[in-house]
């Protein structure tokens, strides 16, 4: 396979990725970037900005549809693709084998999915990957690739935080004379403030607003001391066995220990066994104490692909035969019940005599969002904002109503994801405001009346599938905002 070829693929699978962006349902994480991507800002509360502000220019060209937040995520999915390009062919392998990477990648789950999801971990991951590439250059005696390390490590910080654990990709590299040579120049400092440079727009934003969102990476995002969790740890781990497949996972282990065996033989291998590894290990050690993301190690996974496309052993085939096989029907699952819910609906709720299940009430969650936004949009009065404790439905209501509805993120419900929208508006232009407050929950009440004057629940929205309620939103119309800090907006 030449450059040209290994192009087409990557188009071609840009193409499944678009198709797929288009006909899936957003979840609220991506209505949350979408509404974020309409209140610009240098970064946000929970999250940097990189992504944010790439969804930004495809709203202008496309429109606020499925396929320009997403965009961003196609792209991070080609510039992937390019980067292991690079990266395998450092590593000794050819064009073709590069090509094997990137479908062995759609083999699983995570990468698959995560493809035309967005999210910041695709972006950051695509950051990692290019990192990694660099570091292995720089092993490999490449001091231009010093430069290259610090814009991928200042791009992904800019994307999500743990961008920061390839760090010590660059351990191996400066265990050479030569290389521990090159930081008597300039250009290891000179492309370490590069990168801080880049990441400057987080600061900014921290340095505005009291610190509020590294504060909340190190501290909002974990639990008080409650000893160890190994159920955590037990969690994280099964659940990379099902993202990745049990049989792909076994083969970059077995894998990335053979790479491990080769650092001698070829520069680069011990870089691409530290970078692989270091997610799982940080992210395992914190799963000992607190609940971590099942997917923040994917970069790990997708590094680890190569070292089992480049290095052979016995039982390879076997592995990765039966792995695409599962995770191509797990991905293929997946979009059938995004994409035909009714059909899940049926398949979690087969006695249409019995009550509704738990799981049978959140698939209707996907099919109803629609009908209960037209039915706020009826209900909606002039003047009015409408309210909710749930950032998912704030935001998703919001993008369904092509931001017709002026949704407001009330924070009484405990949450600390999804505040962005606490420093949008000012104490101002909420004080006074009559509201049309939604919520799924049966034990607010009082948190809600107390925001306002006065407070009156009027009928709910209910949602009836075979004769059985599977949703009901809960309304209350209310007059006269009280103090909007810090409940509505952080903003003095």
């Amino acid at each position: 396979m030449d450059g040209r070829q290994y192009l087409l693929l990557v188009l071609a699978l840009a193409v499944l990725h678009g198709i797929l962006a288009t006909i899936l349902p957003l979840s609220g994480d991506e209505s949350y970037y979408w509404d974020c991507s309409r209140h610009l800002d240098w970064a946000y509360f929970d999250q940097p900005g990189l992504v944010i502000w790439s969804i930004a220019p495809f709203r202008a060209i496309l429109g606020d549809t499925h396929l320009a937040v997403r965009a961003p995520a196609l792209v991070a999915s080609g510039l992937l693709a390019l980067f292991l390009l690079g990266l395998v062919r450092r590593l000794g392998g050819t064009t073709g084998d590069a090509a094997k990477v990137y479908l062995l990648l759609h083999a699983m789950p995570i990468y698959f999915l995560g493809s035309f999801y967005a999210s910041t971990d695709v972006a950051m991951a695509t950051a990692y990957v290019g990192a990694t590439w660099a570091a292995v250059a720089l092993a490999q005696g490449d001091r231009r690739a010093w430069w290259g390390f610090g814009v991928a490590c200042g791009l992904g910080f800019l994307a999500k935080f743990p961008v920061v654990l390839v760090a010590p990709a660059l351990l191996p590299a400066l265990l050479t004379h030569s290389v521990r040579a090159q930081l008597k120049t300039a250009v290891p400092y000179l492309a370490a403030g590069l990168s801080c440079l880049l990441t400057a727009p987080v600061w900014w934003w921290a340095a505005q607003h009291d610190w509020d969102n590294i504060r909340f990476q190190l501290e909002g995002r974990h639990a008080a001391d409650a000893g160890l969790r190994l159920k955590y740890l037990g969690e994280f781990l099964s659940g990379n066995l099902l993202l990745a497949t049990p049989f792909l996972f076994i083969g970059l282990g077995i894998a990335g220990w053979l790479a491990w065996g080769r650092r001698r033989q070829r520069p680069g291998w011990a870089t691409l066994v530290v970078a692989a590894a270091m997610p799982f290990l940080f992210f395992g050690f914190v799963a000992l104490k607190e609940r971590v993301g099942l997917h923040w190690a994917a970069q790990g996974l997708v590094l680890g692909a190569v070292a089992l496309v480049l290095i052979p052993f016995r039982g390879r085939k076997v592995l990765v035969t039966l792995g695409v096989v599962l995770g191509l029907a797990i991905s293929l699952g997946v979009v059938v019940a995004g994409s035909q819910p009714e059909l899940l609906l049926r398949a979690v709720w087969r006695d249409p005599a019995a009550p509704p299940t738990e799981a049978a009430q959140d698939v209707a969650k996907m099919l109803d969002n629609r009908r209960i936004t037209a039915e706020l949009l009826r209900r909606h009065q002039p003047g009015e904002i409408v309210a909710s404790e749930s950032y998912s439905l704030v935001h998703q209501f919001a993008f369904l109503s092509q931001g017709r509805l002026p949704m407001r993120l009330a924070n009484i419900g405990g949450g600390h994801h999804g505040l962005a929208s606490l420093y949008w508006h000012s104490p101002e232009a909420l004080r006074g405001q009559n509201a049309l407050f939604i919520t799924e929950k049966n034990h607010l009440d009082a948190k809600i009346h107390g925001l306002f004057t006065t407070c009156t629940e009027e009928p709910a929205i209910v949602v009836e599938r075979r004769g059985h309620t599977v949703r009901t939103v809960r309304t209350f119309r209310c007059q006269g905002l009280l103090e909007p800090v810090p409940v509505w907006t952080t903003r003095p």
